[in-house]
């Protein structure tokens, strides 16, 4: 079993050092090509999993996808991650950059996607600006309150913001404090 841990930890170690090389390689134009591709892909995987989340989408006002992994280990955890938030009542897409630590107990490390779900105008211009943190979970199932939709499985995280999360691949076991950040992606934009 510490074998495999310590394989885990290598492999997402080595798996950040890659995507952050090739990202710089990469130009403007390509890395945006490369972020909606995998917008794409995250949709699915959650839409799979979480079907409810299809239906809610379509009346929301936007959202956001990111791809992430972590590595946590000891008192110490690390995770980042990059995606697009597009506005679906205007079809603007924003690139976007997530970085979270976590201080408490952490051992693994992981890879999974992000699907933000952005109810009105207000929690949108919070998220894209940059002035939007989150911190611990608050639910894991309630009504939006308006339509009647429900986004069940997804966990509020702001004003006006939900999250449904899929672990793609990896181990991680936490008990922390967390904290996240996610701002717009300077060069993208």
């Amino acid at each position: 079993m510490r074998k495999i841990f310590f394989q885990l930890i290598l492999f997402a170690l080595v798996l950040m050092t890659a995507s952050t090389v090739l990202a710089a390689k990469a130009t403007p134009e390509q890395q945006r090509a490369k972020l909606n591709e995998m917008s794409g892909q995250v949709l699915e995987r959650m839409y799979q999993k979480y079907p409810s989340a299809e239906r809610a989408m379509q009346k929301v006002y936007g959202y956001c996808t990111i791809s992430a992994s972590s590595v946590k280990w000891g008192f110490w955890g690390d995770d980042h991650g990059r995606g697009v938030a597009v506005n679906n009542q205007t079809g603007e897409r924003i690139y976007v950059k997530m970085k979270e630590v976590s201080l408490g107990v952490n051992f693994g490390a992981k890879e999974y996607d992000l699907l933000f779900v952005i109810l009105n105008k207000e929690a949108w211009d919070r998220f894209v600006s940059g002035n939007i943190k989150f911190g611990t979970e608050v639910s894991a199932q309630a009504s939006d309150g308006v339509s009647g939709d429900t986004f069940a499985d997804a966990t509020i995280v702001a004003n006006g913001v939900w999250v449904y999360q899929l672990d793609k691949k990896g181990l991680a076991v936490e008990l922390t404090f967390k904290g996240a950040r996610i701002s717009p992606y300077r060069t993208l934009n």
